[in-house]
């Protein structure tokens, strides 16, 4: 008897042991599962988002490409509002479940607003082509800086992309880069992307931020007056009294942009008579807008646009954004970054 309950005792204790080992097999197994499960919802969710962003911008590059067929590559006021304005169009792009929208912020003096569209990358100073009076003019109105502020980051900027040294030696030129806790190289060439200005002597990310709205990289060098903001006509040049003139025959009579009662200016030289015909200008106003026109500094159409979208999965509450450059001429996208 006293045998045969020590045998029991050990088929009992050897159980257990099996059903503890099982157990455990069975947690690391639903351990791993479960991390598998979560691996593959994690590769599908970023695979939808990769769609769901290259749908929103093929979307809205080949409406840019529609639209610029049908006017026969000449912005139009219908072309402005279908392109800066489309809340129908380009608001609600869905792929399945899942949502997004190109959008930008629009502003009107102190005033922004989302808006539901392209955002004209001519309308801006080229950074490539500019001169120091007008990135001089642009630093000091949209960063707030002092004029000699101002002009010593015009200068490096300019400098980045100017082969040799710079007009300041020995501060802009090549050694002042080399002479860093962590050294790089200056450009000595033109910018390929914009992010590159933030290498720059004297930017940093906040100046950044505010002025990437008003620079580009794309196009050459003359400003879309059709599009151009009011920080972008000031720095050409143009007093403040001439840019509201033109931003007032430009919005019509609700004094937005890309709006029904919209005014386009056709050719860049009929500027300044289209804008005589309902604003009286005087003859220095006439002849300052010829000037700029004669120097190649502005124009009336535009072939580079920045598509920015942004994406949202079903019942997921991140949001990814993507920002791309779409070329007319060439019907590509020619730039692409996500955040």
């Amino acid at each position: 008897m006293s045998r045969h309950r020590t045998q029991q005792g050990m088929v009992l204790i050897f159980s257990l042991w099996v059903l503890g080992i099982l157990t455990i097999l069975a947690v690391s197994v639903a351990v791993g599962i479960r991390q598998k499960i979560f691996l593959i919802r994690r590769l599908d969710e970023r695979s939808r988002m990769e769609y769901l962003l290259q749908a929103a911008v093929k979307k809205a590059a080949g409406f840019i490409h529609e639209q610029m067929a049908v006017s026969s590559a000449m912005i139009n006021p219908q072309v402005k509002m279908n392109l800066f304005n489309n809340t129908h169009e380009l608001s609600q792009i869905k792929l399945g479940q899942d949502s997004s929208g190109v959008w930008y912020m629009a502003w009107f003096g102190a005033r922004s607003s989302l808006r539901w569209g392209v955002v004209d990358e001519e309308s801006k100073i080229n950074l490539n082509k500019t001169d120091q009076l007008t990135l001089t003019n642009l630093l000091a109105r949209v960063l707030s800086l002092k004029e000699e502020d101002a002009v010593r980051l015009a200068l490096a900027l300019l400098d980045w992309r100017k082969v040799g040294e710079g007009e300041l030696h020995g501060y802009f030129s090549d050694d002042y880069y080399s002479n860093l806790q962590y050294p790089y190289l200056k450009k000595s060439a033109p910018y390929e992307t914009l992010n590159e200005i933030l290498l720059v002597k004297g930017m940093n990310k906040k100046m950044y931020d505010k002025i990437i709205n008003y620079i580009t990289i794309y196009g050459d060098g003359a400003v879309n007056v059709n599009t151009a903001s009011q920080e972008v006509l000031l720095a050409l040049g143009l007093p403040e009294e001439l840019v509201d003139k033109i931003l007032s025959v430009r919005r019509g009579k609700d004094g937005m942009d890309a709006t029904p009662d919209d005014h386009v200016f056709k050719q860049s030289y009929e500027i300044a008579a289209d804008i005589n015909a309902l604003i009286r200008l005087n003859l220095d106003e006439a002849h300052m807008i010829d000037v700029l026109n004669n120097k190649g500094l502005l124009t009336t159409n535009s072939f580079y646009f920045t598509i920015k979208a942004a994406g949202k999965l079903w019942a997921r509450p991140n949001f990814k954004t993507v920002r791309a450059i779409y070329s007319a001429r060439d019907d590509k996208i020619i730039y692409w970054t996500e955040r």
